[in-house]
C-alpha cells in the first residue's frame, strides 16, 4: 500500500501499489491528487516469486558452495609438518591417554582387572606430573616404572612377611585407645617399615645403575616406588571397603546397602587421587636426603636417618589424624608437600652451583 497525505485536507490517504505515478482524488475532500512513483525493488516487482522458488534457489548456492570447498584440506588439519610436531607433543599426548585411557580400561571384562588398571592408572598419571612438572627430571624413566612394580608387588609381598615375624603389641600399637601410644604405633610401625620399604629401589639403583642417574633421578625413583605402593595398596583398601558395604547391607538393609557404597566409592576416589600423592610425596622426601647422603663424604648414615625420621612422622601423623581430624590430615599433606617441594628447590640450587663451580675449574685447567 502507499499512503500520503492530502495537500488541502491533511487526510492520511492509502492507495494500491498499482497507482504509483497516476493521478487520484481524496476520497475527503474530492480534490485531485498526483500518487508519487515509488521504485520497486527485484522482490517487490515479482510477486510471482514464492518461497519455493527462493528456497530452491538458496539450496542451489548451498550445494554449490559446498562442492567448491576443499574437504580434506578444511576437515583435516595436519600436514607433514603439523604431524611431526605433533608426535612429539607431550600436552597432546598427555590429554589424549588422561581421557582415553579409562574408557579403554572398561572395555575389560573382568572387574578385578579393570581396578588393578585403574589403581595403576592413577599411579602413572601421578607419576607424569612428579616427573615432568615438579621434579623436572629427564633422567631414565625404565627405573622409575621397575621401582614402582617393584615395591608394588615384591615390596608389599616382603613386607606383609616381614609383619608375621613382629611381635603383636608392636603390629597392633597404632590401634591403641591410647591416642598418644596410637600416634607412635602410627610412626614407628606404619611410617618406619612402609618408608623403608619404599626407599629399597632407591638403594638398589645406587648400588647397581649409579651411572645412569642423576640426584633428580634418585628422586624419582623414590616418588614412583611410593606411587607403586599406594597404587597395590589401593586394591586391599578396596576389598575392604565392599566388604564393609556387604556388612552394613546385612546389618541394616537398603539403608547400609546405599550407605556402605558411598562410602567405599569416597574411599576409592581418595585413596586413587590424593593419597597416592601422599605416599609419593612421603618417599620422595627420604630419596631426597639418600641422595644428599650420597653426594656427601661424611654423615651419610645420619642423613638417611634423618630422612627416615621425617618421612615417618610426617606419614604416621597423618594416617593418625586422618582417623581423629581430616581437616588437619589434609593441611599436613600440603605442608609435607611444601617441605618435599622445598627439598627439591634446594637440591636444584645446589647442582647448579656444582655445575658452575666444574666449569669455572675446567676453564681454569685449561688456560693453564
Amino acid at each position: 500500500m502507499i499512503k500520503i497525505n492530502c495537500p488541502t485536507c491533511k487526510s492520511v490517504l492509502e492507495f494500491t501499489a498499482d497507482a504509483s505515478g497516476t493521478q487520484r482524488f481524496c476520497t475527503q475532500c474530492g480534490q485531485s491528487l498526483q500518487i508519487p512513483i515509488i521504485e520497486h525493488t527485484e522482490h517487490e516487482s515479482r510477486p510471482e516469486e514464492n518461497l519455493f522458488e527462493k528456497g530452491t534457489k538458496q539450496a542451489q548456492h548451498i550445494i554449490r558452495d559446498l562442492q567448491e570447498i576443499p574437504f580434506k584440506k578444511e576437515v583435516l588439519p595436519f600436514d607433514a609438518d603439523n604431524i611431526h610436531i605433533l608426535t612429539k607433543d607431550f600436552i597432546f599426548w598427555s590429554v589424549t591417554l588422561l581421557g582415553i585411557i579409562p574408557l579403554l580400561i572398561v572395555t575389560i571384562e573382568k572387574p578385578s582387572l579393570q581396578l588393578t588398571m585403574f589403581a595403576l592408572f592413577f599411579a602413572f598419571f601421578w607419576g607424569v606430573i612428579f616427573k615432568k612438572f615438579i621434579i623436572q627430571d629427564s633422567g631414565t624413566q625404565g627405573l622409575a616404572i621397575g621401582a614402582m612394580f617393584f615395591t608394588g608387588i615384591a615390596g608389599i609381598w616382603l613386607l606383609l612377611h616381614i609383619y608375621q615375624y613382629l611381635p603383636d603389641f608392636y603390629i597392633y600399637s597404632a590401634d591403641s585407645k591410647n591416642l598418644f601410644v596410637s600416634l607412635l604405633g602410627y610412626i614407628f610401625q606404619v611410617g618406619i617399615c612402609e618408608e623403608l620399604l619404599k626407599s629399597i629401589p632407591v638403594f638398589i639403583a645406587l648400588k647397581w645403575f649409579r651411572k645412569d642417574l642423576n640426584s633428580l633421578s634418585l628422586i624419582t625413583i623414590g616418588v614412583f616406588s611410593g606411587l607403586g605402593f599406594a597404587a597395590f595398596e589401593n586394591l586391599h583398601y578396596g576389598d575392604t571397603a565392599i566388604g564393609s558395604a556387604y556388612q552394613n547391607t546385612i546389618d541394616f538393609g537398603v539403608s547400609g546397602l546405599v550407605s556402605g557404597v558411598q562410602n567405599a566409592m569416597v574411599l576409592i576416589l581418595l585413596r586413587s587421587l590424593s593419597l597416592v600423592f601422599c605416599h609419593a610425596v612421603f618417599s620422595g622426601i627420604l630419596a631426597y636426603f639418600i641422595t644428599i647422603a650420597n653426594h656427601r663424604n661424611k654423615q651419610k648414615v645420619a642423613l638417611i636417618i634423618v630422612g627416615l625420621f621425617t618421612a615417618a612422622v610426617l606419614h604416621g601423623a597423618y594416617d593418625w589424624l586422618a582417623g581423629l581430624q581430616p581437616t588437619l590430615a589434609a593441611f599436613l599433606a600440603g605442608f609435607s608437600f611444601i617441605l618435599f617441594y622445598g627439598y627439591l628447590m634446594k637440591l636444584k640450587v645446589a647442582d647448579k652451583k656444582e655445575i658452575q663451580a666444574l666449569s669455572v675449574t675446567n676453564d681454569a685447567d685449561s688456560k693453564e
